[in-house]
């Protein structure tokens, strides 16, 4: 059983890779509505549920819907892989010239990737790259006192 699940983890995880391949693709040749229908299908899949379902929850209870019975690895791997989906929406959203959607897709990427690395303290350096990335992305003034203190945390 455990094997599937696995399985099941790895094979989300390449299709949301070839999600953000066709997103970048269509957000590449200025199909930028096109590129966020992409992505709503994606984060769709890695939710398994209806956008409408998960999209109205505040992140951390999307967070919690995303790790629900799911074992630390699998969970961590699929907050990561949101993480990434929020970063190309984000990248689409500059593209489409909507800065503002920008900035908030970049800091609830920053927030889940700061809360997959406060919660696996030996493996946090593996995503500094990724912070650096989204920190470098947002002005202090564009962020939310949650994720300030979570940036304090990390130190």
């Amino acid at each position: 059983m455990a094997i599937r699940r696995e399985d099941y983890i790895l094979e989300l995880i390449e299709e949301l890779q070839a999600f953000v391949a066709q997103a970048l693709s269509q957000r590449d040749a200025g199909k930028m509505g096109e590129a966020l229908m992409t992505m709503v299908r994606a984060q769709e899949k890695l939710f398994a549920r209806p956008m409408a379902e998960f999209a109205a929850l505040g992140i951390d209870e999307q967070l919690r819907l995303l790790t629900l019975n799911e074992v630390a690895d699998r969970a961590r791997a699929k907050v990561l892989a949101y993480a990434s989906l929020l970063t190309v929406g984000g990248k689409i959203y500059g593209a489409r010239g909507r800065p503002d959607l920008a900035a908030s897709a970049f800091q609830l990427a920053l927030y889940a990737i700061l809360t997959a690395a406060e919660g696996d303290r030996p493996r946090a350096g593996e995503l500094q790259p990724a912070i650096l990335d989204l920190r470098s992305r947002l002005t202090d003034d564009q962020l939310n006192p949650p994720v300030r203190e979570l940036l304090a945390r990390m130190g």
